[in-house]
């Protein structure tokens, strides 16, 4: 195994977390970023999967680790995120590119967030500027092709998207909330300064802040969009698994896709009208069948860790959860001889203790 290039970077634990590009998601690992690289980098792999790739946050400590990633996720909006950031190594917007996508080009602009979503998520002049904005992306290709368009296009929405979340109670598309972020309360939660800055500063702020980010690590990486229960099991040193957190009393995965439907929309936005469910009031997405939901889930698990029993592999699990870690440590164990647990009491946003007032862990679980 190859670990030349794992010294490429002077990663600090104080600096970890500022280095890698700012998000609202939820379930983000960036600022637990020190901890997970405390326990990572006396691993010896060279190259790795992130199995649940969200933003991109531990794939981005990865790459700047040294590694070649293979980053992964289901949803569209996360796949481009992916490509803006780990796969891209030096593609930035110009200033002739934001002024494309920020000022009306001449097209025949759709109004479909006007007509479909207005007084759910955004106000009526934000809708129309969104409708606008996305169109504009999508024209970068009369100007660029190939992987230049690809990665130009994958910044552009993954900075939207960011400007798209800041702007949103909760930074969730769950519910048709608007009136919250509008209500003229005393609030103690929110920012509702920044619910008022203008969605072409958020977009501009974004994009600046990752043309700062952006680099390469010297290694082909690569980002994809899949299920990760249908991919094949490649060859990785390591593969680093960060499934939909389920709490123990419930039994229910959070649903990312419901939670994220509006950024799946603008990154499909020409079927968006085709996939919507109009039956819900938030005009969420028509998901199917899911394939991580409470009935699958330790099948599931055990299905990736067979998949996956030639690499390294590592967990990051809230504690506790459903199925529990003793529980999970026992399905490695069909795999791996030797498993190690580590602990750090985390609180994510909304999710700041269990039920009957313990306190919540993220656990790192280390099967080789």
């Amino acid at each position: 195994m190859s670990t030349k290039h794992a010294t490429n970077y002077n990663l600090t634990m104080g600096s970890l977390n500022k280095l890698v590009p700012t998000t609202r998601y939820q379930g983000s690992k960036r600022k637990i970023l020190p901890w997970l690289y405390k326990n990572l980098k006396k691993l010896e792999f060279d190259t790795v999967l992130d199995g649940f790739g969200g933003t991109a946050s531990v794939s981005y400590l990865f790459k700047k680790m040294g590694k070649k990633v293979t980053f992964n996720d289901v949803l569209r909006s996360n796949y481009l995120s992916g490509i803006a950031i780990i796969e891209n190594e030096s593609a930035t917007l110009s200033k002739e590119d934001t002024r494309f996508i920020l000022n009306e080009n001449g097209f025949d602009y759709s109004s479909f967030i006007q007509e479909n979503f207005k007084d759910i998520y955004y106000l009526d002049d934000e809708n129309k500027w969104l409708d606008m904005v996305v169109q504009n992306i999508h024209m970068l290709s009369e100007i660029y092709d190939g992987g230049i368009l690809k990665k130009k296009q994958a910044i552009a929405f993954h900075a939207l998207f960011q400007a798209c979340l800041v702007k949103r109670p909760y930074n969730l598309f769950h519910r048709n909330n608007l009136y919250m972020r509008l209500a003229n309360v005393e609030r103690s939660f929110g920012n509702k300064k920044t619910w008022d800055t203008g969605f072409e500063k958020m977009l501009l702020r974004f994009s600046d802040e990752l043309s700062h980010k952006i680099f390469s690590n010297g290694r082909s990486n690569i980002a994809h969009c899949e299920n990760i229960l249908k991919m094949k099991a490649g060859n990785y040193d390591l593969v680093y698994l960060d499934p939909p957190y389920t709490k123990s009393e419930q039994h229910v995965p959070i649903d990312y896709y419901n939670l994220y439907h509006f950024l799946e929309g603008i990154a499909d936005y020409h079927n968006w009208k085709d996939r919507i469910d109009w039956t819900k009031k938030h005009r969420c997405l028509i998901n199917g069948k899911p394939s991580w939901d409470k009935k699958s889930i330790i099948t599931n698990f055990d299905s990736l860790f067979c998949k996956f029993k030639d690499s390294m592999l590592v967990i990051s699990y809230g504690d506790p959860g459903y199925p529990s870690v003793d529980e999970i440590k026992e399905l490695l164990g069909q795999y791996k001889n030797k498993i190690d647990i580590r602990r750090k009491e985390y609180k994510y946003g909304l999710n700041h203790t269990h039920k009957n007032g313990n306190k919540l862990y993220e656990a790192l679980i280390i099967a080789q």
